[in-house]
């Protein structure tokens, strides 16, 4: 990619950061005027955005933070005309202003230490390389953290304004989680317990202890990814994660020597490449507490563009070889071909996924915009699609009264719940066995959700409901 589609590249992903955090920022002050596709709602205090995360928005918005100050720190990115070059620079000390606001009022750990992470190491990275800049950088950020954490104060006490979001419980589900993960891995250090199957194997590790593990959370993963690749897989997939971390611990000493030989080679600082790692730090970080690239696309996606920048500027080419030519013709014909199925698959699941977005905004009562999406969906939503049809059957049964739709849930449910535990199929599953008159299968998930879910009043006797839609 040359220079100009390099900087495009940065410039696009850096509005895509702004319009989150714009959105997030209507969201505290002002949510009425936000677009009813774009409106989610607060929840204790804290946005989502479109992630519906907080933690997912809060690395995406430490990435573009990342990526404002690199953008106003390096004179790479400088503009040839001081008029453009001065409104470029007020557009982003705004955004160093902007992003630290609303980073605080996410109250997100893991977000606050990748954006002190990223600004601590852009200002001693550039404070020799651009002296001026690093300090009007370093003012803005103390500017936007002074604003975020005034507001934030004054809003504990102002009524539906922000709220102090406490930390306790999830400190200690993640010591616990911590615990026995690395339990697991212990029993099975070589095998691992199945790839894809941490959800349902954990819950069960946890009961098989003696005594057994009181459960207060139901955890899908580690959130952690080396250990969630360790358990699953093994000791090769561990050693496919090593090597990984040893890659990056390549690239980043190949940046260091490329920013030290260029500005050797052209009399002038140059910093590009250490710039790149930088960025790619918050989402890094994020995946050592949680699963970003699990629960967003667009992590993942801009991830992968960001590492491809760095690669070609700290890889260096040694050695050309020439293709025969009609292997060149070969791969000019197949790849496209390829590329295409693979671009039409995306798009379909993109759009599937939007009906399914819409649906579920509408809690399950037409279906049928989804049903026709999912149609050109044979892959990518499938188990969402599943887990709303049959929902959406329940809510159905309640007017029709038709019993081959409790018939087909329970079957339905009796394959999820070997994968997957979800006390609202749990609940809805009891209620159908209850209707059924069938009190072995009855008593039998009341045990087990009982046992996962043993703070949940619907899964304390006598808690059985007459009719399965007493469940939804």
């Amino acid at each position: 990619m040359h220079r100009v589609g390099r900087h495009g590249l940065y410039y696009v992903i850096l509005a895509a950061v702004t319009f989150q955090a714009l959105i997030a920022l209507l969201q505290f002050t002002v949510p009425g005027i936000i677009p009813a596709g774009l409106a989610y709602p607060m929840q204790g205090g804290r946005v989502y955005g479109v992630f519906q995360q907080a933690n997912v928005l809060a690395s995406f918005l430490a990435t573009g933070l990342a990526l404002a100050l690199m953008l106003f720190l390096s004179p790479t990115f400088a503009c040839s005309r001081p008029r453009h070059e001065r409104l470029r620079a007020r557009a982003l000390g705004l955004l160093l202003i902007m992003f630290p606001v609303v980073l605080v009022w996410l109250q997100s750990r893991i977000g606050w230490v990748g954006g002190t992470a990223v600004a601590l190491l852009f200002i001693t990275r550039f404070h020799h390389l651009a002296p001026l800049r690093t300090q009007w950088a370093a003012c803005l950020l103390s500017l936007g953290l002074l604003m975020g954490v005034t507001v934030l104060l004054h809003g504990l006490y102002a009524q539906g304004g922000l709220r102090y979001v406490s930390h306790d419980f999830s400190n200690q589900a993640r010591y616990t989680m911590l615990r026995d993960t690395l339990a697991m891995i212990i029993q099975k250090p070589l095998s691992g317990w199945g790839y894809g199957g941490f959800e349902y194997s954990f819950q069960h590790f946890r009961l098989a202890q003696t005594p057994p593990v009181v459960i207060t959370e139901i955890a899908r993963h580690p959130h952690n990814e080396l250990l969630l690749w360790w358990v699953e897989g093994g000791l090769v997939a561990l050693m496919g994660m090593l090597l990984l971390l040893v890659s990056g611990l390549r690239l980043i000493i190949a940046a260091l020597k490329t920013d030290r030989a260029r500005s050797r080679l052209f009399k002038h600082p140059a910093g590009d490449a250490t710039a790149l790692c930088i960025v790619l730090l918050p989402m890094l970080l994020h995946t050592q507490t949680e699963y970003p690239f699990t629960l967003s696309a667009a992590h993942w996606a801009i991830f992968l563009l960001l590492l491809a920048q760095l690669d070609k500027q700290v890889g260096t080419l040694k050695e050309r070889l020439s293709v025969p030519a009609a292997t060149a013709t070969l791969l000019r014909t197949a790849l496209p071909m390829i590329a295409l199925p693979l671009c039409v698959l995306a798009g379909t699941g993109l759009y599937a996924n939007l009906a399914l977005t819409a649906s579920e905004r509408n809690q399950l009562v037409d279906i049928e915009p989804a049903r026709q999406a999912m149609a050109f969906d044979p892959w990518v939503n499938t188990e969402r699609w599943d887990y709303d049809r049959q929902t959406h059957a329940l809510l159905t049964f309640n007017h029709s009264r038709d019993p081959q739709l409790l018939e087909g849930y329970a079957r339905w449910a009796s394959h999820y719940l070997s994968r997957r535990i979800d006390k609202n199929v749990y609940a809805s599953w009891i209620a159908i066995a209850h209707s059924q008159q069938d009190p072995l299968t009855q008593r039998r998930l009341l045990q087990e959700a009982q046992t996962l879910f043993p703070d949940d009043q619907r899964f304390m006797p006598p808690m059985m409901p007459p009719h399965p839609e007493a469940v939804l």
